[in-house]
């Protein structure tokens, strides 16, 4: 392989001096709608012309910038032998129209440029490449895709094609598509205001509707030639799931495939050597399909991927997920040892069901409007929304444990018959008082709308793929929470405007777990024998949660033995209002929802009465 961009000084050197010797020309494209898109092409000097006419690459820039802002690199890459085109999309820059975000309209602009670049007068017309990041990299997939004549390979950055996919994953919307739909450097069509109330109406169906007629996965096998990709572990919008399924999709078919993940994801700090590693990759595969002759080794398909510790440690596959692949389940079951309200994640199923509410309080007074102008942050959106999460931790690590690829999740819920979320987010647990310190890892987004929410459900949930390495003496944790927020102060997951109780039941048996993928294996400092949770040692009634409560709360109570239980509901004059529960009951804890329909503000009891007396406490509903 060439090494072309040692240094980012080495860079702007080389574009300092071969922008002497190169032509540039400017130019107005009349589009078939009449809308003039604004290009520069860059040729290299005509006495380095290769008799079939020069290779060219188009870049593409990202959501809300212009050709300008990829100047430099246009100037680099005609530096080392190639024609480079870049235009301004419409909507953007100096470019007419309005942006429709990535729809028709955008692809047959690509297809127009193209067009041009190849009918241009010492262009080889069959030696194209296509590249470009976030925007720009959807336009890569774009053009394999639908086969745009001319294009002989693509380079796309921090666009995976499943990119609409991801902005509303599994029932739920990203902050990040806010942001994406509110640029002020974008002059948007006036779809951009039909989705923002679709948003705004948490109207899902009109958001999946609209995710479909843009999202490019169900069409990679369409793609009929090279393709190298490069996107971040972390990144805010596009997580990597998505280029590894394209990944296997392609290599299975036999189409060439490089892959890099690691850093340099949208929101992540700029990491220059891993820019310049990415962008060498991008160039040497320009070098290997558009001039040079193949090389056998350029058609193995290459993934080369950095964990997140500093310096970003480069280690390279043929395959995925990377040898030796295995995968960790760990079971939600019982209370951790010496922590409480936190508990236990085991090697293991329990042998008793545990139930575990959690909940979210909005206040109805903040609402979807100002919400969406504050970008779903700030002190007023902090104050609006309280969670109260639920949370397991992992018996400590005996030895490193290798996390790469998707973690995946299966959740046991029930509702209090409207839409919640239970978002699970997975952690590295460090060893510490109250509870530890925990390092949100990666999140697993996961709505339950209320037409799907049976009494009892089972529900998947797919997180964002990472490579961690968690250290010796570290737990892994996992949280359910109805708000998943980025940082301190941002959403991820923009929340459902409603308060809602929800419980998740983590079974006997084990129906309910996540699984993380793995290179090796795991090992606890404790031997991982068979683990039940114990069972109460007396009779306890505890504190229905929420309290208040509008119009949905949940009662717990504890058996030690199996035993003839009635669980009531009465006013403060005795007049019962609802038996809830009224016949055997096993040993174990017990979790009961009640509804407060059609009861007036007050104070109100609940009795639980057994064999050996009764316990009573007081609850109050809040209208």
């Amino acid at each position: 392989m060439r090494s072309l961009w040692g240094s980012l000084a080495f860079v702007m050197a080389i574009g300092t001096v071969a922008s002497r010797a190169q032509t540039t020309i400017d130019s107005s494209l009349v589009m078939n709608d009449g809308v003039h898109i604004e290009t520069t092409l860059v040729l290299p000097p005509d006495s380095l012309r290769p008799s079939g006419g020069f290779p060219a690459v188009v870049f593409v820039h990202g959501l809300g910038g212009d050709k300008d802002d990829i100047a430099l690199i246009g100037t680099i890459i005609s530096a080392n032998g190639f024609a480079s085109l870049t235009y301004s999309v419409r909507g953007q820059g100096k470019s007419g129209g309005l942006s429709t975000i990535m729809g028709p309209r955008e692809v047959q602009d690509l297809r127009d440029v193209v067009a041009y670049l190849r009918s241009r007068p010492g262009i080889d017309p069959d030696a194209i490449g296509i590249a470009g990041g976030s925007q720009g990299g959807v336009h890569a997939w774009i053009a394999a895709i639908n086969r745009i004549p001319g294009i002989r390979c693509i380079a796309t950055l921090l666009a995976p094609p499943s990119y609409a996919a991801d902005l509303a994953p599994n029932n739920t919307v990203k902050q990040q598509l806010q942001t994406e739909l509110s640029l002020g450097s974008v002059r948007y069509d006036p779809i951009r205001d039909r989705i923002r109330s679709f948003v705004l109406m948490e109207n899902m169906d009109s958001v999946r509707a609209f995710i479909a007629q843009r999202d490019l996965s169900p069409f990679v096998d369409s793609v009929r030639i090279p393709v190298i990709q490069s996107l971040g572990w972390a990144d805010v919008i596009f997580p990597v799931n998505g280029a590894i399924r394209a990944r296997t999709q392609l290599a299975a078919r036999g189409i060439p495939i490089w892959s890099y993940f690691g850093t340099n994801g949208h929101s992540e700090p700029v990491n220059v050597p891993e820019y310049l590693f990415t962008v060498q990759m991008m160039l040497d595969w320009f070098h290997h399909w558009l001039e040079a002759p193949m090389l056998p080794e350029v058609t193995t398909p290459r993934v080369i991927f950095a964990d997140d510790r500093p310096g970003w440690p480069h280690r390279e596959t043929p395959v995925w997920p990377p040898e030796p692949a295995s995968s960790l389940r760990l079971y939600p079951t019982g209370d951790a040892p010496g922590d409480s309200g936190i508990g236990y994640l085991s090697p293991t199923p329990a042998g008793v069901t545990e139930s575990y509410p959690f909940s979210l309080v909005h206040d109805p007074a903040y609402t979807t409007e100002r919400a969406w102008n504050e970008s779903y942050s700030g002190a007023a959106f902090l104050t609006a929304f309280r969670a109260t999460p639920v949370r397991f931790r992992s018996p400590q690590l005996s030895d490193t444990l290798d996390i790469t690829g998707i973690p995946r999740a299966r959740v046991q819920l029930r509702g209090d018959g409207g839409p919640f979320q239970a978002n699970v987010r997975l952690f590295d647990v460090a060893p510490g008082a109250g509870g530890g310190e925990w390092k949100l890892l990666t999140h697993m987004p996961l709505g339950v709308l209320s037409a799907d929410s049976p009494v009892d459900g089972h529900y998947d949930a797919e997180g964002e793929a990472l490579s961690h390495k968690v250290p010796p003496s570290h737990s892994v944790g996992i949280e359910i929470n109805s708000l998943d927020m980025w940082d301190g102060n941002r959403a991820h997951i923009i929340p459902y405007f409603r308060s809602s109780q929800a419980v998740f039941t983590a079974e006997a048996g084990g129906s309910s777990y996540i699984d993380i993928p793995l290179i090796g294996t795991a090992a606890f400092v404790t031997a991982a024998a068979p683990l039940t949770s114990p069972l109460p040692s007396a009779i306890v009634l505890h504190q229905n949660y929420p309290n208040p409560f509008n119009p949905s709360t949940t009662i717990r109570f504890d058996l030690a033995a199996s035993q003839v239980v009635r669980l009531e509901v009465y006013t403060v004059t005795g007049q019962s209002v609802a038996t809830l529960v009224d016949g055997v009951m096993p040993p174990g804890v017990h979790t009961i929802p009640f509804q407060a329909h059609g009861m007036t503000s007050g104070v109100y009891y609940y009795r639980l009465m057994t064999r050996t007396g009764s316990i009573v406490r007081p609850m109050v509903v809040l209208r």
